[in-house]
């Protein structure tokens, strides 16, 4: 999942980048994922919003998602050590586990912060945004999962109890999650969809 889940997140930065870099050379230029008024990248690169930072949004994209498919490809070739013999090194890949959680969770935080200013502020939606946000909600997911598995946070008793339901349910709670957004979107935009 991390691998595959980044890969994705990783080439819609990318051709996001590319759109916004077209529209900083000029922003009256046509880009392909403006397909329609209610689907427009144009109008999230260029408002306030696609540029928190003071830079364009898409290059936080470009290096989480590196950051992650990196990661990925380490654990999937047994770069990091899966099971440590060394308590030092075994603290320290917990802090780790713990540390790109958290690095995680920030980017599902902001993905969750720029869907409701699409819907709400700006009225549109991105479509490599939206295929960010679709990857972004299970990496946080799955990871979290990983971690309490692997014991990386210092819940204890919360940990089995946590880990019994995520890994049961795991499934049902990603599906309400997509389902949940595409029912704010249907309303946001039913006028849209009925017309």
């Amino acid at each position: 999942m991390l691998i595959i889940g980044s890969l994705i997140g990783l080439l819609a930065s990318f051709f996001l980048m590319l759109d916004t870099i077209t529209l900083i050379k000029n922003p009256t230029a046509e880009i392909p994922c403006n397909l329609n008024p209610f689907i427009s990248c144009g109008n999230a690169i260029l408002s306030e919003q696609g540029q928190v930072f003071g830079f364009p949004n898409p290059i936080l994209g470009l290096i989480s998602f590196s950051l992650l498919f990196g990661l990925g490809l380490a654990l999937a070739y047994h770069v990091i050590p899966e099971d440590p013999s060394s308590t030092k090194l075994h603290r320290t890949r917990k802090y780790f586990w713990t540390l790109v959680n958290y690095g995680v969770l920030a980017s599902f935080i902001f993905v969750v912060w720029f869907f409701y200013q699409s819907l709400y502020n700006l009225r549109t939606l991105c479509l490599y945004c939206m295929i960010v946000w679709s990857v972004t909600w299970p990496l946080f997911l799955y990871t979290t999962i990983w971690n309490i598995k692997e014991n990386n946070f210092s819940l204890n008793k919360i940990n089995k109890n946590l880990d019994g339901l995520l890994s049961k349910y795991h499934l049902q709670i990603l599906i309400t999650v997509y389902l949940v957004a595409i029912l704010f979107v249907l309303y946001k935009f039913q006028d849209f969809f009925l017309s």
